[in-house]
Order: structure tokens, then sequence, then C-alpha cells
């Protein structure tokens, strides 16, 4: 796909899955999404912690649950309608 959606983690669903609040969105877009969307997460980028390899969902909650960040989408598995991004944990845009 190549999208870019962008928000707050809300809450973790597994050990590499989460759920987002999408507050933002690149222009260029070709998919639409919702207000929130469920991410499996190909690869992180954390600047933080560039090692980051957590496995269970509390260590991802510890990781992600209030954070923004911003996923670049592979594509969405159609058998679970998740989103399989690539996921950047980002500091919070201005006014945020």
């Amino acid at each position: 796909m190549g999208d870019g959606i962008g928000g707050p983690v809300i809450r973790c669903v597994s050990g590499n899955s989460f759920v987002m609040a999408v507050t933002h969105f690149r222009k260029d877009n070709k998919a639409e999404y919702g207000k929130s969307e469920r991410i499996v997460i190909a690869k992180v980028d954390n600047p933080e912690d560039p090692q980051y390899e957590e496995r269970t969902q509390e260590d991802l909650e510890r990781a992600l649950k209030g954070r923004f960040v911003t996923c670049n989408v592979q594509f969405r598995d159609e058998k679970t309608d998740s989103l399989v991004c690539n996921v950047f944990i980002q500091n919070p845009p201005e006014g945020f």
C-alpha cells in the first residue's frame, strides 16, 4: 500500500498487535482508514531502544500504550481486517 497513518496507541491486543486512534493521515494515501485501526507490527523503530524485541502483551503495553506512533502500511490482512505496518514511535505533533 505505502500509505501512512498516525495516532496514539489505545490498547495492546497481543505481543505483536495494538489498536490505535487514527488522528493523522498522509495526504497521498490511497486507501480509507477508520477512526481506530488494529495494527499488526511488521517492524518497530524506536530511537530510544533500537534493539526493541518485546514479545508479550505486557511488554508491548509498556513500550507503546499512550505513545504517539506513525505506521507505514504494508497491507491489510483480509482475514483479520488488521493493518500490517512498520511502526515508528514518535514525539506527539504540536498541539496534540
